[in-house]
């Protein structure tokens, strides 16, 4: 890997050579300026500029981060200046890099509304459970090349947010705000207040599928996507079980006749945390359902894909003769990788068991998904009403009740 690094820094063609070369020292200062009000000195990415405390090798290094004309070229010279040398770097520098790569994120999302941005609102078990999916948690150290495939196959765009400031900023030519800028500003961060937070919303942007991102048509880039998510204009709150009441029916009452898709993550007692992805009007069903996008997702301890494709949510509560009550995410019911019983209240998985402590429920289809919930279940409300106002004779209502399956009158009752 090393020495695809150092072919990598180098210009392509002589044009770009001049180019780098002949770069307005102005840019030089005004990036390092520009960086100096997003980060300290011992953050990512000032720090990997500055680190070696020398104007010139500070140049140098913005030089050859101005060659890199692919994403993954970019990403690689990150990764050689982040580990500078070393063999390898402590797992704690790298939860700090995860840290620093998330706040970067979010300033460049919030955009005008950066002082919104509260260090209450980092999960530091977030960046944990990223180091811990890392090679063994018996290694205290991470090599450049470990991390680099990594990155490759399980956060390609861990970096896309100074990347896309980078390349923005390293030009003489000053753009002017967008759309999605201009719409952000003075607009107030939707509430979350139950699991997910703006740290999750910034590795979720990162890693769910595109489908769950794109109620907001006005978006075009990841940070415009995550921009809207934290501005409520894309995501809206279902279902939080420390609000609505933690039970089946709370969880239903709120969650069925919302024919979008939503996500759901679960809580568990044993300090796991699980991120299931529907993509399908989710539902009790006589059997599984879920569209080729849904997926598993356990956030907590070690983040990592569980399980992903069709077919892999399962829920009944009702049907003792099909198979166990309650909530299982597997291909099949013989092999399950997260159970959750019939009163919602014990949860099992591949890794121990304990009680579910918390739910928290987003459907991500946008405002007029939200609306026409909202607008079946007034119908409902009023149906329900005019129901009580109808006068039913006894026989009459005895005969609604025994249709629902409840018995009026027992043997003895009937002789």
């Amino acid at each position: 890997m090393g020495n695809t690094l150092q072919s990598s820094s180098r210009p392509s063609n002589a044009s770009q050579i001049e180019q780098t070369s002949n770069k307005n020292p102005h840019i030089y200062e005004e990036i390092l300026r520009l960086l100096s009000l997003l980060c300290n000195d011992d953050q990512f990415p000032l720090s990997i500029i500055r680190q070696k405390n020398n104007v010139s090798s500070d140049h140098e290094i913005i030089d050859s981060l101005s060659s890199a004309m692919k994403s993954e070229e970019f990403s690689m010279l990150l990764i050689k200046l982040i580990w500078n040398d070393r063999t390898s770097i402590s797992r704690n520098e790298l939860t700090k890099l995860f840290y620093d790569c998330c706040q970067f994120d979010l300033k460049q999302a919030l955009k005008e509304n950066v002082n919104l941005l509260q260090p209450t609102m980092f999960d530091n078990e977030c960046f944990s459970a990223l180091t811990n999916s890392i090679g063994t948690s018996k290694s205290s150290e991470i090599e450049q090349e470990q991390f680099y495939q990594w990155v490759r196959a399980q956060f390609p765009t861990l970096f896309y947010g100074f990347e896309t400031w980078f390349r923005t900023n390293s030009t003489s030519s000053t753009s002017k705000k967008t759309s999605q800028e201009a719409s952000a500003s003075n607009c107030s961060l939707m509430k979350m207040n139950n699991i997910l937070s703006p740290t999750w919303v910034w590795l979720f942007t990162h890693n769910i599928p595109i489908s769950y991102l794109s109620a907001d048509n006005s978006c075009t880039t990841l940070l415009d996507r995550m921009s809207s998510v934290l501005h409520g204009r894309m995501w809206n709150h279902l279902y939080d079980s420390h609000r609505d009441g933690s039970s089946l029916n709370r969880f239903q009452h709120h969650i069925f006749g919302y024919k979008a898709p939503i996500i759901i993550l679960f809580e568990v007692s044993d300090g796991y945390l699980f991120c299931l992805c529907c993509d399908e009007e989710f539902k009790e069903s006589p059997k599984h359902f879920g569209g080729i996008q849904a997926c598993l997702f356990q956030l907590k301890p070690v983040f990592k894909t569980v399980l992903e494709g069709p077919n892999i949510i399962f829920m009944n509560t009702k049907l003792r003769g099909v198979s166990t009550l309650g909530l299982f995410i597997g291909r099949d019911l013989a092999h399950t990788f997260l159970n959750i019983d019939g009163d919602f209240f014990n949860v099992k998985h591949l890794n121990g068991e304990g009680r579910l402590a918390a739910i928290d429920v987003w459907g991500v289809g946008g405002r007029d998904s939200a609306d026409e919930q909202n607008s079946m279940r007034q119908w409902e409300t009023k149906q329900v009403e005019k129901a009580r106002k109808v006068k039913r004779t006894y026989e009459e209502e005895e005969a609604i009740l025994n249709m629902a399956g409840i018995t009026t009158r027992h043997a003895q009752e009937q002789l």
